[in-house]
């Protein structure tokens, strides 16, 4: 009985079990059923921990200190042997200034790009002084030289690790420029018998461009959110040579020797910042089975484009027409209004982060925005002369690297606004007219020069249809500031005086300028191999991944020809000089892959060995040669290529250009009792753009890349010219030739690609 209850019980117990089972399966077949008539609701994104990749914006403060150690002697201004020298210069202030860039994150390793612009107040002076006595007179003399670094900007890379998730740990290296005003104030006054018989003054100020590279470290810390960084970071800037070395050899006695050194100019500064980042939008894991949503326009993305528009400069310096005149009338030049078309081509990489876009944007532009002075008429008596004349402003190019932050006021516009560095080739052309009682002479002398300042502006931007093609209106500002000498001049000389002022005005260009760009996208997300079934078609391998940051270094060969000619030494002209030898440095960039596609942004800076020197020429006696050093080379540029095999890219590359070039003016002039030697090195940085074309491939498939590449860098015209028609016999006509100076160079490299 017991046993019979018992089975009975386990059995029935077995069923309830089964019973319950087979209701929740109903339940759980029921509940899919009205659930594939529902929406499927998203899954929450993934937590990730901070990220610091992302497109930053901010500004920065701090203290820097100059070093130019040169020395100077005094011989030509100074009477005592041996002349005193002027050694150095000591400034030290304050730097205050913005930056903007991008971080790519892999791991704990941080890579970036970076342009900063700043302001500064760094400056300081040194002099001499000496009194020379001889029988019945007294010459007291002064000589003091100024300087101050009104500007400085970089474009740089940044490599980083992370100790912990929150503070970074970086070093950075790049391009540097720097815009220097240089003062001099030189008085002197001699005395005869207690008797002031002649009294000069001279101050000057001159603005001086110059190029270099830039090395530090810093630390970085997210404060409370991912999105604002706080930095400190120390920078050491080299701009190598800056004075002009000289040396004067004589082998007879009485005759003074001497020699200056240019030494070389360093700047260190330290300073804190604190940064905005853009977020980078978290990366949603699918979800199996929802369907695709429809996304709206993207702005993210690679991009080239053309653009052609009008600008109008202005340039108010002011010179008189006769610095040094006699008894007569005084006329002055000046205040050249320029205006004309411009043209030429921009590249960059978009980022957006919901309705925000932000860039970084590198443009190149022709131009003949030009315009003249008024024409001056003035009259001397001493000697008899009657001079006329004008100045002519002709801007050849411009060039900018902009960041550029925008809002989408709907899916297809975008207004932006943009900030950042600012070159431009401008060449200054006086023309003056000469009358004597012997004849007329006309000269006509074009200075070319690189400057540099700071842009900003704002524009729009539409899709024109398709999401690739894109329309854009800006309207940008450029400010070169004080591009010209300023200064006064104060004379006495036997009871006459002169005064003359030259002022500097601040260079400005507005330009409003259309482009088009064709914007690659999207990119090429990492393959997925599907599930294999049986007769499923083979899926042929993904392609290599060449997306990444990278940084590497390079060697080559380059040969470099200017074919100017010049009036040197003499009447006889002087030039062509054609120069080789080697190269070596860094690059750094970042790649974008869209397909086959590649495209990219690349920085670079070489060291270089070429150097050549021009064939001698002798005239009166006098033989001199002139010879160039190229020291440095450096881009800015972006790349497009194509991969005909997963492991193979070719590419044309284009941006731009800058150089670093000491000339070397020698000259030998013999005379029966003496050999007079003189020996001169300036340094001269030359801007312009550069194109090219290369090859890489993939070593083994791993994160090394060999490359080949072929560069052409083009500088134009670099040399000062005059062109001279004369009927004076005391003036014979001549001809100088400015020509072209270009470069072309052949490297092979090696980089490291860090990848996800």
């Amino acid at each position: 009985m017991s046993d019979t209850t018992q089975t009975g019980s386990g059995m029935g117990r077995i069923a309830l079990r089964r019973l319950f089972l087979a209701g929740t399966s109903l339940t759980v077949l029921s509940g899919s059923t009205l659930a594939a008539d529902l929406p499927l609701v998203k899954a929450p994104p993934p937590v990730i921990a901070s990220s610091w990749a992302g497109f930053y914006l901010g500004v920065h403060g701090g203290y820097g200190w100059k070093h130019d150690d040169f020395s100077r002697s005094e011989a030509e201004f100074f009477f005592t042997t041996p002349p005193p020298s002027l050694d150095g210069v000591r400034s030290q202030g304050g730097v205050f200034g913005a930056h903007a860039g991008y971080n790519w994150q892999f791991g704990r390793v941080v890579t970036g790009l970076e342009f900063d612009f700043s302001a500064t107040d760094i400056k300081g002076s040194n002099g001499v002084s000496e009194v020379f006595v001889a029988p019945g007179t007294t010459v007291s003399s002064s000589d003091t030289l100024g300087e101050n670094v009104r500007y400085l900007g970089s474009a740089r890379t940044r490599l980083g690790w992370l100790p912990t998730d929150k503070v970074l740990l970086y070093g950075t290296a790049g391009l540097a420029w720097e815009r220097l005003d240089q003062t001099k104030v030189q008085s002197q006054a001699v005395t005869a018998n207690g008797v002031l018989v002649t009294s000069n003054s001279f101050f000057f100020r001159d603005p001086i461009d110059k190029f270099g590279w830039v090395a530090g470290v810093g630390a970085e810390a997210m404060l409370g959110s991912p999105n604002w960084i706080g930095r400190v970071e120390y920078l050491h800037y080299d701009f190598g040579q800056v004075m002009t070395a000289r040396s004067v050899t004589n082998t007879a006695p009485g005759f003074g020797s001497f020699n200056s050194s240019a030494g070389s100019q360093t700047i260190d500064l330290a300073r804190a910042g604190i940064s905005y980042k853009f977020g980078e939008p978290a990366r949603m894991a699918a979800v199996p089975y929802a369907p695709v949503a429809a996304s709206a326009s993207s702005w993210a993305g690679f991009y080239l484009g053309a653009h052609a528009g009008y600008g109008w400069g202005n340039d108010p310096g002011t010179e008189p027409l006769i610095l040094f005149p006699g008894i007569g009338s005084t006329a002055t030049l000046g205040g050249v209004n320029s205006k004309g078309w411009v043209g030429g081509g921009q590249l960059g990489y978009n980022w957006q982060y919901g309705r925000f876009v932000t860039g970084l944007e590198i443009d190149l532009s022709a131009a003949d925005i030009s315009g003249s002075s008024n024409t001056a008429t003035a009259t001397m008596a001493v000697p008899a002369a009657t001079l006329s004349g004008r100045f002519d402003e002709n801007v050849k190019y411009l060039g900018t690297a902009r960041g550029r932050l925008g809002w989408l006021a709907t899916d297809n516009l975008l207004f932006y606004g943009t900030a950042g560095l600012a070159w431009e080739r401008l060449e200054r052309t006086k023309i003056q007219n000469e009358t004597t009682p012997a004849g007329i002479t006309n000269a006509t002398s074009t200075s070319p020069s690189d400057r540099f300042g700071w842009v900003a502006g704002v524009g729009g931007e539409m899709m024109l249809g398709s999401t690739n093609w894109i329309g854009r209106l800006e309207y940008l500002h450029y400010d070169f500031g004080r591009i010209n000498t300023g200064g006064n001049i104060s004379i006495f000389q036997s009871g006459l005086s002169a005064n003359a002022t030259i002022t500097a005005g601040r260079q400005t260009i507005d330009v409003v300028r259309a482009g088009v760009s064709y914007k690659f996208g999207p990119e090429m997300a990492a393959a997925v191999q599907p599930a294999m079934y049986t007769k499923a078609p083979r899926v042929p391998p993904p392609l290599q991944n060449w997306a990444g940051f990278y940084l590497g270094a390079h060697g080559g060969y380059g040969w470099k020809g200017n074919d100017f000619a010049i009036t040197a030494f003499s009447p006889a002209l002087a030039g062509g000089i054609k120069s080789a030898g080697w190269l070596g440095g860094g690059q750094a960039g970042y790649n974008w892959q869209y397909g086959r596609a590649i495209a990219g942004l690349e920085i670079d800076g070489s060291a270089t060995g070429i150097r050549g020197s021009s064939l001698p020429v002798t005239f009166g006696g006098t033989t001199g040669t002139l010879s160039d050093n190229v020291k440095y080379l450096g881009t800015a540029r972006g790349r497009l290529g194509w991969t005909p095999a997963g492991d193979w890219l070719l590419y044309g590359t284009g941006g731009l250009a800058w150089e670093r070039v000491n000339r070397t003016w020698f000259r030998v002039s013999p005379s029966p009792n003496n050999i007079n030697t003189i020996l001169s090195e300036s340094p001269r940085d030359h801007f312009g753009w550069v194109a090219g074309a290369g090859v890489e491939t993939m070593i083994h498939n791993s994160n090394w890349i060999a490359r080949l590449e072929y560069l052409h860098y083009d500088f134009g015209t670099v040399e000062s010219t005059t062109v001279q028609a004369s009927t004076d016999p005391a003036n014979p006509p001549f001809a100088e030739r400015g020509g072209r100076q270009t470069l072309e160079a052949v490297r092979a490299s090696l980089s490291y690609k860090f990848t996800p």
